[in-house]
């Protein structure tokens, strides 16, 4: 088959216009992976660059008496240690995860199994979102007039860790139930088929297999909670105390210790060993979580 001249210039005019949009679309693609990556770098150099101008600030303080000292000095705090703030913090962490976990565990599986399609679901599950952004200076103060005066729990321990219990209670409900609708659904066809329970269904089947997202979702609950301040100070913190954490006692923590340390002025050494004590505590907890969730999806391939 003969090609002439008109059919020849035709072909090599088409092929110069691929060519040219093949080379704009090969310089897109360019201009968006440097985009990309540019911003996927800066992302990464933001937290970096805060970790490292806490150790710049706080590497010297940081020592084993800083962490297993009381604080001292006048004003107190200007030297010492914040073993009291760790103590307090962790003991508001595991009462408020304690009377959080169940609940959470009991709303998510509703949800996601028990009532997965009703419209009541949806108007739960639009409340719950709605609680995850209330802002926590609001569950301090709910906290301050329901659980210390209402109640007369007092500025305490137990006051502070149902507060903190009501922030991680949505985050976790919203982790439990998407990460149970993950789950393929020829899981529960399978097991409809063969008669269980939904009981069984969801303890043997779908839990073990939505356990990964269920610890995301509950190390994003502990580190909110445990890192805002507001609602400590109204509930359970106090300036100072001495000795292991009572129910009825209040407590010091971290994010109240810094927060007295900045606002006073007492010594710019301790805040910043405090808030370099504060973020490896978060690191630690959430490297720890992976390292659990790898393991418990590993554990039931």
């Amino acid at each position: 088959m003969s090609i002439d001249n008109g059919q020849l210039t035709a072909l090599l005019a088409t092929s110069q216009t691929l060519s040219s949009i093949n080379r704009g679309e090969r310089w897109c693609d360019l201009f968006f992976r440097g985009l990309l990556w540019a911003l996927g770098c800066l992302g990464f150099l933001l937290p970096a660059a805060i970790v490292g101008y806490l150790v710049i600030g706080g590497g010297s303080t940081l020592t084993w008496k800083f962490i297993s000292d009381f604080p001292k000095g006048v004003p107190l705090g200007s030297t010492g240690g914040i073993l009291p703030a760790i103590q307090g913090s962790l003991s508001l962490a595991v009462l408020g995860l304690c009377i959080a976990t169940p609940l959470a565990f009991g709303g998510g599986i509703y949800l996601a199994e028990f009532a997965r399609h009703s419209r009541f679901s949806q108007i739960i599950r639009f409340v719950i979102e709605c609680l995850v952004a209330v802002p926590s200076i609001i569950y301090g103060l709910f906290g301050y007039a329901f659980l210390v005066v209402f109640f007369k729990f007092g500025i305490s321990l137990l006051a502070g860790g149902v507060t903190l219990a009501m922030i991680m209670f949505p985050i976790m409900v919203i982790a439990v139930q998407e990460s149970l609708q993950r789950v393929d659904d020829s899981y529960r066809e399978a097991a409809l088929a063969l008669g269980v329970t939904t009981t069984y269904l969801v303890q043997r089947v779908l839990l073990p297999r939505a356990w990964p997202g269920i610890v995301a979702g509950m190390v994003l609950a502990v580190g909110h909670a445990v890192g805002s301040a507001a609602p400590v100070l109204f509930t359970a913190s106090v300036y100072f105390t001495k000795g292991s954490p009572k129910l009825a006692d209040p407590v010091m923590t971290l994010p109240t210790h810094l927060y007295h340390l900045v606002s006073e002025a007492i010594s710019q050494e301790q805040a910043f060993g405090t808030a370099l004590v504060l973020v490896l505590g978060f690191l630690i907890f959430n490297s720890s979580a992976l390292m659990l969730r790898k393991l418990g999806s590993f554990s039931w391939r």
